[in-house]
């Protein structure tokens, strides 16, 4: 979006660099550097706030240095258009600056430039399939193969495959799962005639989904129960595909509350146990760390992962200002036995519903701390990226506030509600985005069939969302209890 880089507003230019790079190499830090980069003039300071970083994202740190003539260059190598391809060292390629998808639209006169210029390499082999417009041979090679099927997962490639043994290492499953995911028919075909026995639980998963998607059932069931590490997932489809009540059962003796065994204690008629609502934050006047501050909560979570006795910790953290750090420590002090549902005032409504599927997002997001920073650079509670704080005309760094992290985020969550209806849909399009929604889950989603929508659920393509859209559904229907609203389940959300 060009012009957030000429749009600057007068708030943003308080940073100080010096200051920021007093703190410790974070995601935070990275935070506060790319905002410098943002809104800095000086392309010394830009670039030494580049070194700074903590975790270089090339394409968004270089597209910021690129206001600056000197780094121009830099970030058209990260990011080559064919407009410029021969403008660019060809090192770039090599680099993984030209994506297949780009190197697909050129022309015959541009592929072949790149076939003359580039030494020996994946990327030649792979201007050359372009510019014979033969995909025969790319299943031949390991390296080309997870290439293609990796990067540029088209019907182009899909063909059959009678030998996937140099494709059998340790990164197996992501060749599994991209052809699954990519209805790539020729290729599943060819996966669905593998021993399945002989590869660990990753595999076995996307095998399992790539029977489903082929209407074997009795494969899928078959792979499923070779599957050693039975979690509620997996338990779930053993009882939907069998019926056996055992499986059932299984998941009724978790503990756990998820989407699985939410739906299990759903179908079972009873309520699910152990749901914390409330936990005592008035024994400390100044917490060990405050919620509400970055720094604290990178030094939290710090804490966390060294601490050996975590009832002494929650005990320092007993206050308003760290209840949601508290509620974090408690789940560990008690080996998850019991699943929190805190309920801090940061948003009230009539509309109950609304309400328990703003709570449901929250918690998902953020586990309620409002001074969260992701490793995008989402922010606060509901974790909201930077460009659509922007979009909204909100101050950015104003967002480890409640009230106004808040604010911003049901505004976007009303919005996508008026677009999508579907509370399942407009949880998948506030992780992904609308366009992500629009474009590869609604034109691929059913709900009619003996396995839908579940499998239609297992099917999402960006892995962050598909099991997001689940764990958010759990926390509404949950939410909707605490505050009142019983009529909304699992069982009504997933029908149509």
């Amino acid at each position: 979006m060009k012009f957030l880089y000429f749009f600057i507003p007068a708030f943003l230019f308080s940073l100080n660099l010096s200051e920021i790079l007093t703190h410790p190499k974070s995601y935070v830090r990275d935070f506060y550097l790319t905002e410098f980069m943002r809104e800095t003039n000086n392309s010394v300071l830009a670039f030494k706030a580049y070194s700074s970083l903590y975790k270089v994202k090339l394409f968004k740190h270089t597209r910021l240095l690129s206001k600056f003539p000197e780094f121009k260059d830099i970030y058209r190598c990260i990011n080559v258009k064919k407009e410029y391809l021969k403008e660019v060292d060809i090192s770039c390629i090599l680099n993984n600056g030209l994506s297949l998808g780009t190197i697909s639209k050129l022309n015959k006169n541009d592929l072949k430039y790149l076939y003359n210029n580039l030494p020996p390499s994946k990327q030649k082999k792979a201007v050359k399939v372009f510019l014979n417009n033969d995909f025969s041979q790319i299943f031949k090679n390991r390296d080309l193969g997870y290439y293609f099927i990796l990067n540029y997962p088209s019907k182009k490639i899909d063909q059959k495959i009678n030998n996937f043994k140099i494709f059998e290492d340790k990164y197996f499953y992501l060749f599994v799962k991209s052809a699954v995911k990519n209805r790539l028919l020729k290729i599943k075909k060819s996966l669905n005639k593998l021993n399945y026995k002989k590869f660990n639980d990753k595999v076995k998963w996307w095998l399992f989904l790539n029977a489903m998607t082929l209407n074997n059932q009795k494969r899928a069931f078959k792979i499923l129960q070779s599957i050693k590490n039975k979690t509620s997932k997996i338990n779930f489809w053993l009882w939907k595909l069998s019926d056996n009540k055992k499986y059932l059962d299984n998941l009724l003796k978790n503990t756990r509350v998820n989407f699985y065994t939410l739906y299990a204690y759903e179908q079972a008629g009873k309520k699910f146990k152990n749901i914390k609502t409330d936990i005592i934050y008035n024994s400390v006047k100044k917490p060990v760390f405050n919620q509400n501050n970055p720094w604290d909560v990178l030094k939290f979570f710090a804490t966390l992962n060294n601490t050996k006795n975590f009832f002494a910790l929650a005990k320092k953290l007993d206050n308003y200002n760290s209840v949601a750090l508290k509620a974090i420590v408690l789940d560990k002090a008690f080996h998850y036995k019991y699943n929190y549902f805190i309920t801090p005032n940061i948003y009230n409504d009539k509309n109950v519903s609304f309400k328990a599927f703003v709570y449901a997002i929250t918690r998902q997001e953020s586990r309620f701390i409002p001074a969260c920073v992701s490793r995008s650079y989402a922010l606060g509670a509901m974790q909201i990226m930077p460009f659509l704080i922007r979009s909204y005309k909100g101050n950015v760094f104003k967002q480890f506030d409640y009230k106004e992290n808040i604010r911003l985020g049901v505004k976007h969550l009303k919005w996508l509600f008026a677009k999508l209806h579907n509370p399942l849909m407009v949880a998948y399009a506030y992780n992904g985005g609308i366009g992500f929604v629009k474009r590869k889950v609604k034109p691929f989603f059913k709900y009619k069939g003996k396995y839908e929508p579940f499998l239609s659920m297992e099917l999402v393509k960006y892995d962050e969302s598909r099991e997001y859209g689940k764990k958010v559904l759990a926390n509404y229907v949950i939410y909707s209890h605490i505050f009142g609203d019983k009529n909304i389940t699992l069982h009504k959300l997933l029908k149509k």
